[in-house]
């Protein structure tokens, strides 16, 4: 009996109960909800009894799925919005694939000059909030026939654009793919920077020309990380919420996710949830083809020591036009989307573009001079209720940035210490289970999750506690990348010199494995950091006034046409953000490709 006993407390290292724990609450916290929100489908909720003929609250039903899938307005309600949504994460994905690719090339594998700057401010744009380039979309080219007032470009020139051109799945595509093509730049250049120049160099030898080696030899071995490029960035387009919204609700274009949200909104649970379904089984689809096109893929990438630049292809006299055209459009997605939400949030009445009509009242004006809109609302400076959602937004995202920080370096151990496990493997893929579940439909299943009391647990709904807890799901993998990669590479060596100096687990912890790899710790807190703080989709239907968020305030404010305060509050997020990450890059050394795997 003693002896049984002593091998359980032997089994009892600190990897296998961290790893248990954390099994429990993931299991809880994702494949619980999911199952619930499911169950929410086949049950009569309070309104939808009028539209279900003798049936009770809280009774099974198949009316939800019939009427979506198979009625009459099955079109309208999930065929139309589905169409759109593929549509729309195809067109962004191969875009963003193609501009991310192309720079990824130039800076790696060309002569080109200005290199540093390139690389550097190629991130920019992924950094900012998403739907900022649909706010400036909308600024820039929004006509009179739907916007209400012309755009910049329609002031200056004088031509009104076409409705399509304005709004709708063109500018929605266009956007979204320039907010997400420096995925591929990172993933993609991090894979042709650590191709072996020498095979590259042997083709050479044996007379084979740059074309046939850039499609012999450069493609086969970037294919894994052109793969993933795709599927990474059809994934996030999947559940985006924010461009979809602002640049297709003005002409009724629906997509799953702002389908999902009208249903919710208008107290139709059973049919919005079935659109959260369909998008997470379209994220599961995702995951099958990751493991069955790139799983197979990877023996073939070759990393050595030597490098890619002695593969560097001579652009000639055209290298500082290249340069050139890149800086402009790198500068063009970041500058002008910038310069054109700042003019619209100093001209007094919309519309007008003229010195005549400049004004800092949307910034700092007093509540009592109804002008401009005709809000009666102070400038955003002065106003509580903006300046209430920016400090929310900050405190949630510091306080997900150490929660997922301390939970990744945690999950992270455990991973790695337990590497060859059953328990291990389980770990690491319920971990990455929340970055499947496209942002909105995560933040669905939470909703049905904790809007009520289950058991011990009371109603979260409306919690600043809550939106703590989603965010810290949807952002672990993040951070579990980073402490999974920092564990790699500490040997046990380190740790076990540490044990037989008597030093305790969180004494390891805290004086050798946290200090070694601090930058890549801090890397996988600074992508969550920087994904609260912009943050739409997911917390769109759990922010209540109470918790109201400097991106979720911002779509009430678009709802009612006041874009100078809505473009004010994403230049000033824009600000945080970036300020953010460059002080964390300076001070620490953090690096944002990290925490993406780049």
């Amino acid at each position: 009996m003693r002896t049984a006993y002593n091998r359980f407390r032997m089994s009892l290292t600190p990897q296998r109960i961290l790893s248990v724990l954390f099994i429990i609450g993931l299991g809880y916290l994702v494949i619980v909800p999911l199952f619930l929100m499911l169950r929410e489908t086949f049950i009569v909720h309070p309104l939808e009894r009028f539209q279900i003929p003798g049936s009770q609250v809280g009774e099974l039903t198949l009316a939800h799925w019939k009427r979506t899938l198979f009625s009459e307005n099955a079109y309208a309600f999930f065929y139309h919005p589905l169409l759109n949504t593929l549509k729309i994460a195809f067109g962004m994905s191969f875009l963003a694939l193609a501009i991310g690719a192309l720079l990824a090339w130039l800076v790696v594998r060309t002569d080109m000059p200005m290199k540093g700057f390139i690389a550097n401010a190629a991130i920019i744009p992924y950094i900012m909030p998403s739907w900022t380039l649909a706010l400036a979309w909308i600024t820039l080219f929004k006509n009179e026939r739907i916007g209400g007032d012309q755009g910049i470009f329609s002031a200056l020139t004088g031509i009104e654009t076409p409705d399509w051109f304005a709004y709708g799945t063109f500018p929605i595509i266009i956007t979204l793919s320039l907010h997400y093509f420096p995925f591929g730049f990172m993933l993609i250049g991090g894979a042709l920077r650590n191709i072996d120049a020498q095979l590259e160099e042997s083709a050479e030898l044996l007379g084979a020309s740059r074309p046939t080696i850039l499609r012999r030899i450069v493609m086969p071995l970037a294919l894994p990380a052109i793969f993933s490029t795709f599927l990474l960035t059809f994934s996030r387009g999947l559940g985006t919420f924010g461009t979809p919204a602002f640049l297709g609700g003005p002409v009724r274009e629906f997509v799953l996710s702002t389908s999902l949200y009208a249903n919710l909104i208008g107290q139709r649970p059973g049919i919005g949830y079935i659109a959260a379904v369909a998008m997470i089984l379209l994220g599961v689809l995702v995951l099958y083809m990751d493991h069955k096109i790139i799983g197979t893929r990877r023996s073939f990438v070759t990393i050595s020591g030597k490098g890619a630049r002695a593969g560097l292809v001579a652009l000639g006299r055209w290298r500082w036009v290249i340069a050139a055209g890149v800086v402009i459009f790198i500068l063009g997605t970041i500058v002008v989307p910038i310069c054109a939400l700042a003019i619209d949030t100093v001209m007094l009445r919309p519309g007008i573009y003229a010195w005549e009509n400049f004004t800092w009242h949307y910034w700092i004006g007093d509540a009592s001079l109804n002008i401009g809109l005709g809000t009666g609302e102070p400038g955003i400076l002065r106003n509580s209720q903006l300046m209430s959602a920016l400090g929310n937004t900050m405190k949630l995202a510091v306080v997900v940035a150490v929660v997922t920080g301390i939970l990744g370096i945690l999950v992270g151990y455990a991973i790695v210490r337990m590497r060859g496990n059953w328990i291990s493997q389980a770990l690491d893929q319920m971990s990455f289970l929340p970055y499947l579940m496209p942002s909105i439909a995560l933040g669905a299943i939470f909703l049905a999750m904790f809007a009520v009391p289950r058991g011990p647990i009371p109603s979260l709904h409306g919690s600043f506690l809550l939106l703590v807890i989603v965010c810290t799901v949807s952002y672990l993998p993040y951070a579990v990348k980073a402490g999974v990669s920092a564990m790699r590479q500490i040997g046990p060596e380190l740790e076990e010199a540490a044990l037989m100096a008597g030093a305790s687990w969180w004494t390891r912890m805290r004086r050798v494995m946290i200090p070694v790899q601090k930058s890549t710790y801090f890397s996988g807190m600074l992508l969550p950091f920087i994904s609260v703080t912009r943050e739409l989709s997911l917390l769109i239907l759990l922010v209540t006034p109470a918790t109201q968020l400097a991106t979720t305030i911002t779509l009430r404010y678009t709802d009612r046409g006041w874009y100078p305060y809505t473009n004010g509050m994403v230049l000033l997020l824009i600000i945080i953000v970036v300020t953010s990450t460059v002080i964390s890059r300076r001070v620490m050394g953090t690096n944002i490709a990290k925490g993406l795997g780049g």
